[in-house]
C-alpha cells in the first residue's frame, strides 16, 4: 500500500480567496484539498484550472449540516417531508459538485450539527434519515460519488456519534456508495476501545478520515496516538485519504470561518502536522516491508 494522500479542509481558511487556498496548501505539499459544501460559492471550471495550476487534487465534499442561514437546515432527519426534501437536493447539489471537480465523495450527517436534540424521537429521526440518504444515494450512485456518514460526538449531535452507530446505519441504506468515515478528535470521545480498533473494525466501510489532535491542533501537537492509528488504516487497505482540518490552541471554528487565525500561524502548524504524518507513514511502511 502506497503513502495514504493528505488533504486539508478549506473551511479552516475562513474567507480566504480560493487561489490563496489552493498556494498555501500546495507550498506546504498537500495532496489535495477538500471543498466546504457550498455549491453554489463556487466555479467547477476555476476549481479544476486551480487543480491542474497547483497539481493538488479535491478528493472529497464536506457537506454543511445545517446550512450558512438560519433556515437553511439541511436536516435529512426532519419531521417534515418538504425539509427532508431540500436536504436531499442539497446533497445531490454536493454529489453535481463533486463529480465535477473528480472528487470522490461527499460527507453527510444525517442529523444537524449544534443540535443534539432530536426532531421527534431518536428512532424516529433515524428513519426519516435513513429515507433521506437512500434517495440521495441512488443519485450519487449514477454519479459514482460516494456519501460519507460522519459521526459526530454526542455533545454536538443526537443521531451518529460512533463509527459503529454510522456502520449500521449504512447496513440499513443497503448501497454500496453510502459509507462511513471518521474524525480523530470526535473520535477519541466516543470510541471507547481506542481509534485504530474502531478503523479496523469499519474495515472496508471506512473511507474518509478527519483528523486533528485531542486538543484539535495539528496532528503531533498533542497525545493522540498517530502510530497506532496510521497502522490501521494499512490494516484495512484503506482507500480514502486524510484530512486535516486542525485549529491553532486556542482558537475555535468561529474563529476559522471568520478569518481570524493569522496566515502565518495555521500554515505553520499544518505544515508540522503533514511532515509529522508523513514520517510516521514512513516509518509504518518500513516496518510493513
Amino acid at each position: 500500500m502506497d503513502s495514504i494522500p493528505i488533504s486539508v479542509n478549506n473551511w479552516i481558511f475562513g474567507n480566504t480567496d480560493l487561489e490563496s487556498v489552493f498556494k498555501r496548501a500546495a507550498d506546504i505539499d498537500f495532496d489535495g484539498i477538500e471543498l466546504v459544501g457550498e455549491p453554489s460559492i463556487y466555479d467547477i471550471d476555476q476549481i479544476n484550472k486551480l487543480k491542474d495550476k497547483y497539481n493538488i487534487r479535491v478528493p472529497s465534499i464536506c457537506g454543511m449540516h445545517p446550512g450558512p442561514e438560519e433556515d437553511d437546515l439541511r436536516a435529512l432527519s426532519h419531521y417534515k417531508a418538504q425539509e427532508r426534501e431540500k436536504a436531499v437536493e442539497y446533497v445531490k447539489k454536493c454529489v453535481d459538485l463533486a463529480a465535477g471537480v473528480g472528487a470522490r465523495s461527499v460527507l453527510i450527517v444525517p442529523s444537524l450539527v449544534g443540535q443534539p436534540q432530536f426532531f421527534s424521537s431518536k428512532e424516529e429521526d433515524i428513519n426519516h434519515a435513513i429515507s433521506s440518504i437512500k434517495k440521495a444515494a441512488k443519485y450519487a450512485e449514477r454519479n459514482e460519488i460516494i456519501l460519507t456518514i460522519e459521526p459526530i460526538n454526542r455533545y454536538e449531535v443526537g443521531l451518529i456519534n460512533s463509527i459503529e452507530d454510522a456502520v449500521n446505519m449504512v447496513k440499513k441504506i443497503n448501497n454500496d456508495f453510502v459509507k462511513t468515515m471518521g474524525d480523530t478528535f470526535h473520535m477519541q470521545i466516543e470510541e471507547g476501545e481506542g481509534i485504530s480498533n474502531a478503523i479496523r473494525r469499519a474495515g472496508s466501510y471506512l473511507q474518509h478520515l478527519h483528523v486533528a489532535d485531542n486538543t484539535r491542533q495539528a496532528p503531533g501537537m498533542g497525545t493522540m496516538p498517530w502510530r497506532e492509528i496510521i497502522r490501521a488504516l494499512y490494516d484495512i487497505n484503506y482507500p480514502g485519504s486524510i484530512s486535516l482540518e486542525p485549529l491553532p490552541k486556542g482558537k475555535a471554528p468561529y474563529d476559522a470561518r471568520n478569518g481570524n487565525i493569522p496566515a502565518e500561524q495555521l500554515d505553520n502548524e499544518l505544515k508540522f502536522g503533514y511532515e509529522y504524518l508523513k514520517k510516521e507513514m514512513k516509518i509504518i511502511k518500513n516496518h510493513l516491508s
